[in-house]
């Protein structure tokens, strides 16, 4: 056996109660699989199952994951996170094991969201209006404020990590979910992992080493969500992010000592204030400064956040500034 590896499932194969659909082909963490998945009797919805990584020394530690994911779920009852959805009679319904697969991972259930990620909505369309842009971040921001004051830190706020429970389409509200709480964690404890393009600086620390940077273990998770956020609305303006590299370690170096081009330096729509306030109030380096979610979202909706229809049907758009 492989020191360890992705559970190899195939459409058609079964999965506890359910027969695999579809192998989601981004659904490739690192510590587990997506797919979507059927009911075998036919009838009923379709769901996503998330399957454990089996095999090697860290298998304990990869079923444990996918527990604590559950018990996460279960607290954040909100229609900005996606939902579980039960898959076995057991004591936990929302969990499994998939005897099916060698290895006889974890698996739990969760809403099939339909609309695609903010990911490929972007890469499809390029940068988005003000408004759009803002309305998709003061919804993901209240669903943050809201499992802030559950007491956990998502850790991995980034366009892969938000899906839309539906597909846009003009005149229809955006339902942005945040999905993925594997590196979620208790406020008072710091969770180590999480995409570095996306993570605050206070999470980082330069090594001589040329392999990946360092994560520091002290530091605020709900103000590197705001960080997070920050990178989320200046990527969904400007069509990148703020920090780029070649690797983690160059992406952390930018991260910790270069300041970001000034948003209005290619979106002159942008007001001065609104650029300010994300590259001095959300990516502000040092987090003591840097403004709550609270006030994240109440200077985000100004901006739009109170517009959740989407107006534009995805389409080879261009901008002013692109013509």
């Amino acid at each position: 056996m492989a020191l360890y590896r992705l559970p190899n499932v195939k459409p058609g194969y079964p999965i506890g109660a359910y027969k695999v659909s579809e192998v989601y082909p981004e659904g490739r963490g690192g510590m587990a699989r997506v797919v979507r998945a059927a009911p075998k009797g036919g009838g009923g919805s379709d769901v996503a199952l998330k399957i454990s990584r089996v095999g090697g020394p860290n298998q304990q530690f990869f079923f444990a994951a996918i527990q604590k994911e559950v018990e996460i779920l279960q607290k954040l009852d909100h229609p900005g996170v996606v939902r579980l959805v039960p898959v076995s009679s057991g004591k936990n319904p929302y969990k499994e094991r998939a005897v099916e697969i060698e290895g006889g991972p974890w698996f739990f259930g969760m809403e099939c969201l339909r609309g695609g990620s903010l990911e490929s909505y972007i890469r499809a369309l390029g940068p988005l209006r003000l408004d759009e842009a803002a309305a998709i971040c003061h919804q993901v921001g209240v669903t943050l404020a809201h499992i802030h004051r559950r007491g956990f830190a998502h850790n991995d706020v980034k366009p892969d990590n938000i899906l839309f429970r539906s597909s846009l389409k003009v005149g229809q509200q955006y339902d942005p979910v945040l999905i993925d709480f594997g590196v979620a964690a208790k406020l008072i404890k710091q969770q180590l992992d999480g995409s570095v393009v996306y993570m605050a600086p206070e999470r980082l620390q330069e090594t001589r080493d040329p392999s990946a940077p360092e994560v520091v273990q002290r530091y605020d998770p709900a103000k590197a969500d705001v960080w997070s956020m920050g990178i989320l609305l200046y990527r969904l303006l400007v069509g990148r992010e703020p920090f780029m590299g070649v690797t983690d370690r160059s992406i952390t170096s930018a991260i910790l000592r270069a300041m970001p081009a000034p948003i209005a330096s290619e979106r002159s729509d942008v007001p001065k204030e609104l650029d300010e306030y994300i590259i001095e109030g959300c990516l502000s380096k040092d987090p003591q400064l840097r403004v709550t979610m609270e006030q994240f979202n109440r200077i985000i909706k100004y901006y739009g956040g109170n517009r959740r229809v989407l107006r534009v049907a995805k389409s080879k758009r261009r901008f002013p500034w692109q013509r």
